[in-house]
């Protein structure tokens, strides 16, 4: 039977969740540092609240490569396809709790976060399986395209409801 997550994943799975959480406070901590706030939440949309699994996920993955040494190709795109689903799963069960009973609650998010984390890791594992993926440069330049438009949304914001915080 297959686990629902990997035991070696564990440790990743708890350093993202819990530089996530302590990112949650760091642009305030930092004295609204404009460095930090490229990479922490500077206000409460769920655009900025993606940073907080993306930017740990990022930072987690990079020191398990380190640590173990993969094919940088596979378990570069099966993270980038983990932390993708991560996000898309922060949205999607945000705006649909929150749309259902009018308004969203703090501990929920917490606990929305902790899943679209589980989620990211989960699906990490089971891309793993598949037998092509695209060359290392092509998912580092998505990796660093991904980057490049949380620095450019924080800067300059759409007027749209994922990029505007909650009224």
């Amino acid at each position: 039977m297959h686990r629902f997550i990997r035991r070696k994943d564990l440790p990743y799975i708890l350093l993202t969740m819990i530089i996530g959480v302590f990112a949650h406070f760091l642009y305030e901590f930092s004295g609204k540092n404009p460095v930090t706030a490229l990479i922490t939440p500077i206000n409460e949309s769920v655009w900025e609240h993606l940073k907080l699994l993306f930017f740990p996920f990022l930072l987690s993955t990079a020191a398990e490569y380190c640590l173990t040494h993969p094919d940088p190709a596979v378990f570069f795109t099966v993270r980038f396809a983990g932390v993708w689903t991560g996000m898309c799963a922060v949205v999607f069960l945000y705006y649909g709790y929150s749309g259902i009973l009018g308004r969203n609650f703090t501990p929920v998010d917490i606990l929305l976060f902790l899943v679209s984390v589980i989620a990211a890791y989960h699906i990490s594992s089971k891309f793993s399986k598949k037998s092509r993926y695209p060359e290392t440069i092509t998912i580092f330049l998505c990796w660093m395209f991904t980057v490049l438009l949380f620095f450019i949304f924080t800067c300059f914001p759409p007027e749209l409801p994922l990029f505007l915080p909650p009224m």
